[in-house]
């Protein structure tokens, strides 16, 4: 498993609907040019957002952790420049999630939440 990992998602809105996330696997620099190949996996260039606003938290990410940490970073940002691009960016819903750590540690683990946006 490689890292970071970076996951995007965007929750779903109604009760019979499905949150959509794409997962997005660092590749290390040797294999950039020529990627393994895969029927699943397809290679894919990331947005260039310009800022991001981010909440770090410990932990192993699962759907008990990542909505709360996301939902505390938006409380976060009320009151601040950084609210309304935020919002405006993101439709209020979507947000990444990012995970530093190989899944065989089991202290000290970063993660992160985040919200993209372009300008301030």
């Amino acid at each position: 498993m490689t890292a970071p990992v970076l996951v995007d998602i965007l929750p779903s809105t109604g009760p019979f609907c499905n949150s959509s996330f794409t997962v997005y696997f660092y590749l290390p620099t040797n294999y950039q040019n020529n990627p393994p190949l895969s029927a699943q996996a397809h290679p894919v260039k990331l947005p260039k957002h310009k800022y991001a606003a981010v909440r770090r938290f410990g932990g192993f990410m699962d759907d008990s952790n990542i909505p709360p940490q996301a939902l505390a970073l938006r409380r976060s940002l009320k009151g601040t420049p950084w609210e309304a691009p935020v919002s405006a960016e993101n439709r209020g819903l979507a947000y990444s999630v990012a995970g530093y750590n190989s899944p065989f540690e089991y202290e000290n683990r970063v993660n992160e939440v985040m919200f993209w946006f372009d300008r301030a």
